[in-house]
């Protein structure tokens, strides 16, 4: 080989070497048709895929940080698994299409396409409404304008000609709203397509729902289930039955030891208790000011200043002064607004303690106990079923109450006792009555309840035979997969 092609092949494979792949064309759009799955003749694209799987990755992150207050990391091990995921789903969408296209449901009737445009109109005008009051909350149109200003006209002769100032006409405002609305993608068609898939689903499902039932024996059997768990449970923490209902959970079961006691609650003034609020914030900010200059000042003291020079130790000591400076204006606040608060809550009960004393008085005089909540009782508790009625679940061992209350209401020792002496909390006063005594043990197997078990299971079991149904079409379609394309 002479010399001078000799050269020029080394430069050659050189100028390869360093750029490596970048004489190879990479063709985005090419690369993102690639079938990352073939389900039938339907191909899932590796672009399709893609977008779904960020779709997934961004819905979590959004979910975590809105409920949790944080997000996770995605790093290459599960982005794998959210691409598999998305995978999966996609293939089944597509299984699920297929039997709708089979079954005809993907064509509706004209009775159910006119539900569709009802539905997308209201939907529609709904965002529309909401965009308005969003982005355009002072905004009055022409027409407005002139309906109220004869609104106006008609209630009083105005003593000069009333000034019209809107531009902007209910047309206008209607195609601004709409240009919002399909900037965010809640268009017309969007409303259209989402209620049309969700009529094509209704028909797939229900096709599953066919034969699936639930026997009175079979919902007898979980009302007797679900009272042998709460009995279990409740026994052993009593407690835990009283924040159950509190909670608004399913009760079955109730253990002994249980009373309702009938609160009358004296109020503290609503600008006495927001001035209390108001002084109790005060206080929490000068006791944050104060650990945090605390916790400065020993970490600065502890530092070593052998070897700082004069003008450095200088600083050092500025600073621990200004730090003990914070601490003693820190203490000195909150000795201050501590003793507000002990003067001003005094005041507060002092405030209510003659109607107080005179509610108490009627009470254990024998007046009806229901006839005076009614009259003087501020707690909005108390008005409301079962409440009303029993009062509140009370039984030893309860923290749901402030202790005074607790300890009154379990004092009391016969149905029908009423406080002898009034209970202060950082409510108010409260006056109490021993309202009834509890039965443990079972509810009532009540047709309200063995409709509700009912329905509760129907829908297990048919949500159930739908996943059966979507697992056993997806197995037996012809679906090929290429993981190959999808690094």
């Amino acid at each position: 080989m002479k010399k001078g092609i000799a050269l020029i092949a080394m430069l050659l494979a050189a100028a390869l070497m360093l750029s490596g792949c970048n004489l190879i064309g990479y063709d985005a759009e090419l690369d993102g048709a690639q079938a990352v799955a073939k389900v039938g003749d339907t191909e899932i694209t590796k672009a399709e895929w893609a977008d779904y799987r960020d779709y997934l990755v961004e819905y979590e992150q959004q979910y975590m940080q809105q409920y949790y207050g944080f997000t996770l990391p995605v790093d290459e091990a599960s982005m794998a698994s959210y691409g598999e995921l998305a995978l999966e789903q996609l293939i089944e969408s597509v299984v699920i299409e297929d039997k709708m296209e089979e079954l005809g449901y993907l064509e509706l009737t004209e009775e159910e396409n006119a539900e569709v445009e009802e539905y997308a109109t209201s939907m529609t005008d709904l965002y529309k409404m909401l965009i308005r009051y969003q982005n355009y909350p002072d905004l009055e149109t022409v027409e407005e304008e002139q309906e109220r200003l004869a609104a106006e006209a008609a209630e009083a002769t105005p003593s000069e000609p009333q000034e019209t100032v809107a531009t902007i006409t209910d047309a206008m405002l209607d195609e601004m709203l709409t240009n919002d609305l399909n900037t965010i993608g809640y268009t017309h068609d969007y409303f259209v397509r989402t209620q049309t898939m969700s009529k094509q689903s209704e028909k797939l499902k229900a096709y599953t729902y066919e034969g699936v039932t639930v026997t009175d024996a079979q919902v007898k059997d979980e009302f007797d289930s679900r009272v042998a768990s709460q009995k279990e449970s409740y026994d052993a923490n009593p407690a835990a039955y009283a924040s159950a209902e509190k909670n608004g959970s399913d009760l079955y079961y109730m253990p002994a030891g249980y009373r309702g006691v009938k609160n009358l609650l004296i109020q503290l003034s609503d600008e006495k208790q927001d001035e209390i609020k108001q002084l109790n914030s005060d206080l929490t900010a000068a006791k944050n000011l104060l650990s945090s200059g605390n916790d400065d000042l020993e970490e600065l003291k502890a530092q070593d200043t052998a070897e700082l020079d004069e003008e450095a130790l200088a600083a050092y000591n500025e600073q621990i002064a200004a730090l003990e400076e914070q601490v003693a204006s820190a203490q000195t606040t909150i000795d201050e607004t501590q003793a507000k608060i002990d003067e001003t809550t005094e005041a507060a009960f002092a405030e209510i303690l003659p109607l107080a004393q005179e509610v108490l008085a009627k009470a254990q005089a024998g007046e009806d106990f229901d006839a005076l909540i009614e009259t003087y009782g501020e707690d909005a508790g108390m008005t409301a079923e079962p409440n009303k009625s029993r009062g509140y679940l009370v039984c030893d061992g309860l923290s749901i109450y402030e202790q005074s209350f607790q300890d009154a209401a379990m004092a009391l020792e016969n149905v029908g006792d009423v406080s002898a002496e009034l209970v202060k909390t950082s409510y108010g006063f409260h006056i109490l009555q021993y309202a009834s005594e509890l039965a443990g043990g079972e509810v009532e197997y009540t047709e309200e309840i063995k409709t509700a078990i009912y329905d509760e299971m129907l829908k297990e079991a048919q949500d159930a035979a739908y996943e059966a149904a979507v697992t056993q079409w997806v197995s037996e379609a012809k679906v090929e997969t290429f993981p190959k394309v999808m690094k």
